[in-house]
């Protein structure tokens, strides 16, 4: 009975191995490291604190193990991720070609891929990694090995311990260009990077890891998409300059928008990339912003007024930015600057401002949320104010670097 018990078990142990085989045969072998958490082998140095608050434990495992799987940089890999999509989902064609949480490109002669090749990106590198039998650019696994794979073999990505100026260029190729009028965005990539672990040669000197996730970034194209909160308009956040273009709207990407509302929300382009920073560092989703339903004096009608909640129900969250934007219960009957907003804020509307605040403060019929106006030419005191019911640029808007002021 014993024999035929072990005979039995080694049967088994064959079958369980073949399946093993056959599912990394279909997956390309990359199942063998789905699961570590180990940062420190092929795919780049241990992430840093950054890292592992700012990206979800599952997608940090992600990017590690398709790091060591095609030996990229994983904290390139997730910077990437978060350019994109906030490490979050982005399901479906965003408009331009692209889907996904890595966005890669799905639709030929598009914006995201305009080669004529007869093959997409997704077509041509993407991967079942998860070895679920299903190739899915909208499945994190799938997505982010097959970013690694269009990085590595379509953008000449190095392989792990490549160059500051050589990743950075992989950044620029997998955007399409390195920056264009509104968004920086292999050096915000790199900023982010860095931020998470990355330290190849010709990385910044003295880079701080709490500084790149708060840097003004904007999406545009559509192609590629812990501690008490430093004051905004301080060094963290870059310096307060007063931006003239362009002077036009321009829509949010998704995943900053809250579910329910859009499809689209557009602010003004110019407040564009700091609404997507300060989203993505607070933690939290728009509901509004170019409106002409609410005062026809302020920032809403011009584009240049934000309504926020929480992504995950966490007012505390709210509250931090609140305070960072300059509220104190002091001044929040009034929560205009200079006493209740710090620049480049004209008003931060929050708990003790009529009709705004969390759920203990402003109840139906009442929505609660934070609003939060930029100072513009337009708004109340500026030479421009007038009441609105359409879009207006204002001839100047104040926002966080790095635009310059080309008036």
């Amino acid at each position: 009975m014993r024999l035929a018990l072990l005979v039995a078990l080694a049967s088994l142990l064959v079958i369980v191995a073949s399946v093993v085989a056959i599912m990394l045969a279909i997956g390309g072998s990359d199942l063998d490291c789905l699961g570590a958490d180990s940062g420190s082998s092929a795919g780049g140095a241990a992430p840093s604190r950054t890292a592992r608050r700012d990206i979800p434990p599952d997608r940090l495992r992600l990017y590690q193990a398709a790091g060591r799987r095609y030996r990229i940089d994983w904290a390139f890999l997730a910077s990437i991720g978060a350019q994109e999509c906030d490490h979050g989902m982005c399901r479906g064609d965003n408009g331009y070609g692209c889907a996904g949480p890595m966005q890669i490109a799905m639709r030929r002669g598009s914006p995201c891929s305009p080669s004529t090749s007869e093959l997409t990106e997704w077509e041509r590198w993407g991967v079942d990694a998860d070895g679920d039998g299903d190739k899915d650019v909208n499945d994190p696994a799938d997505a982010i090995f097959g970013a690694a794979r269009v990085l590595r073999f379509s953008k000449d990505a190095p392989a792990t311990g490549g160059s500051y100026a050589e990743y950075r260029e992989a950044a620029c190729r997998y955007y399409g260009a390195c920056a264009d009028g509104v968004a920086n965005y292999a050096d915000q990539v790199m900023a982010r990077a860095v931020a998470y672990g990355f330290h190849g040669d010709g990385s910044p000197a003295g880079a701080r890891p709490d500084r790149s996730d708060v840097q003004p970034e904007l999406v545009s194209g559509g192609c590629s998409q812990g501690g008490e909160t430093p004051p905004v308009g301080g060094v963290d956040l870059g310096p307060v300059v007063r931006a003239r273009a362009p002077r036009r709207l321009a829509p949010l990407p998704a995943s900053v928008i809250a579910p329910g509302f859009g499809p689209s929300i557009s602010c003004d382009a110019r407040i564009v990339g700091n609404v997507v920073a300060l989203m993505r560092r607070y933690k939290q989703r728009v509901t509004a912003c170019q409106e002409s339903g609410h005062a026809a004096s302020g920032e809403h009608p011009i584009g240049a007024g934000l309504d926020i909640v929480p992504a995950d129900g966490d007012w505390t969250n709210t509250m931090r930015l609140a305070r960072a934007a300059g509220w104190k219960e002091s001044c929040a009957a009034s929560g205009v600057a200079p006493a209740c907003a710090r620049a480049p804020f004209r008003g931060v509307f929050y708990n003790g401002y009529p009709s705004h605040g969390d759920p203990a403060h402003c109840s139906y019929p009442c929505p609660p949320h934070l609003h939060l106006s930029w100072n513009t030419s337009a708004s109340p005191g500026g030479p421009e104010n007038a009441p609105r019911t359409s879009y207006f640029p204002p001839s100047w808007i104040d926002v966080f670097g790095p635009e310059r002021d080309n008036g």
